[in-house]
């Protein structure tokens, strides 16, 4: 018998050190966001929607955000650049920085860390009013409709400008930083950076940084916040997680069907 419990014991031990014991408890809020996405985009949501109301979370989610993404979008784009020239370098192929630079700011990086940085910002106070309003709903369907969909619609709204600041920063400041490092021309970083951009490069951009990401963020700040039970527990983290979890696969997923 007390061999049967040390087993026990033991399997509990190990089964508590497997990393999916930790991600399970992060990814809960996908169910109810799934069924709070079906609920908030109804007819009925839309005829009693507040447009002021979007509009000032509109106005915080985007001009709030104005300069957290110029700054991240200018930082992020030196780094990609000094790392890039210097690696080229190597193979007398500076001038192709520009497409390595470009190709890399479009597909992965600008998705991976400024998007899903604004998302992070974006889901912790979605979150944290979630947790605090929750209480002047009488059900999730009104929940949905009267809290969800003007948050989700503001977020859609703004993530259009703020995804073409940016890419604009972004790009700019690579073009004019590549020469001073070694690539021969601003024009010659531009026109690397044309022949290699496609069609298919914007497509997938503005697909994770407008219909992927910011839905994430809200409804999973929306969810965790409903999901909270305690007034000490710490919703803010946990929607940020569920963010950067559900963020990252999905755009893995649309990067292996675009590009497979």
């Amino acid at each position: 018998m007390v061999g049967c419990l040390a087993q026990e014991d033991i399997v509990q031990s190990l089964l508590s050190r497997l990393p999916i014991t930790d991600v399970i408890p992060w990814l809960v809020p996908v169910g109810l966001s799934v069924r709070l996405f079906g609920m908030a985009l109804t007819p009925r949501a839309f005829a009693e929607l507040s447009w002021r109301e979007v509009r000032g979370y509109a106005r915080w989610m985007g001009i709030g955000s104005f300069h957290f993404v110029a700054f991240s979008s200018i930082v992020i784009a030196i780094a990609l650049t000094l790392q890039c020239v210097n690696e080229l370098k190597k193979y007398q192929a500076e001038d192709l920085a520009g497409a390595a630079i470009s190709i890399g700011l479009l597909r992965e990086l600008g998705p991976l860390t400024i998007s899903i940085a604004w998302c992070a910002r974006v889901t912790a106070l979605v979150s944290e009013e979630s947790r605090s309003m929750k209480a002047h709903y009488s059900s999730e369907r009104e929940f949905a409709e009267g809290f969800v969909l003007p948050r989700f619609l503001a977020a859609l709204i703004v993530s259009v400008p703020l995804g073409a600041y940016g890419l604009l920063f972004g790009f700019v400041t690579a073009g004019l930083f590549g020469p001073t490092i070694g690539v021969s021309s601003v024009t010659n970083f531009v026109e690397s950076a044309r022949a290699a951009i496609t069609d298919r490069d914007i497509i997938v951009y503005f697909t994770k940084l407008i219909a992927i990401n910011p839905t994430i963020a809200i409804f999973a700040g929306c969810a965790c916040g409903l999901l909270a039970q305690r007034g000490d527990e710490p919703v803010a983290a946990n929607a940020v997680t569920a963010t950067f979890l559900a963020c990252l696969m999905l755009n893995l997923a649309i990067s292996i069907a675009a590009f497979w």
